[in-house]
């Protein structure tokens, strides 16, 4: 036989390791739904940054599209005014060409001054050599083509 304190004790001990088991297993809950909480607050924020990122993405892809758009018509642009500015040198060169041709006058006293003008005199030269006033020089430059007065 087993004297009455051994039982007793053994009784308290194993009421004592009931409750801190209990009290642990309490505690081990509070902690599980605690982290589950936490778990659906960080899934959550999840998907709202995957569906931010997604976003982004599709932002991203919708600018490099566009740029490689604007692009390509820049360069198509730049050709284009390219073979414009040919052109109007080829019509610029020919123009010059034609001038050349122009009938002057035989009758006019400014037969030799237009033709300085022609060759690409000023306003001070045609007045220097040909002994015309400023308002003459500049009127027959601005007639035949030379540069124009200032």
């Amino acid at each position: 036989m087993t004297p009455p304190l051994v039982n007793i004790s053994t009784s308290m001990l194993n009421e004592t390791t009931l409750i801190i088991l209990a009290v642990l297993v309490i505690g081990l809950l509070i902690a599980v739904a605690w982290l589950s909480r936490l778990y659906l607050a960080l899934k959550k924020n999840y998907m709202t940054l995957e569906s931010i990122t997604q976003s982004n993405k599709n932002d991203i892809f919708g600018l490099c599209s566009a740029a490689l758009s604007v692009n390509e018509n820049t360069g198509m642009i730049h050709e284009k005014l390219h073979e414009v500015k040919q052109q109007l040198s080829h019509i610029a060169e020919k123009m010059s060409a034609l001038r050349q041709y122009e009938p002057i006058d035989p009758t006019s006293p400014y037969n030799v001054d237009i033709r300085k003008i022609r060759d690409g005199a000023s306003i001070e030269e045609l007045m220097r050599q040909s002994e015309i006033s400023y308002d003459e020089a500049a009127l027959l430059i601005r007639l035949h083509g030379g540069k124009q007065p200032t």
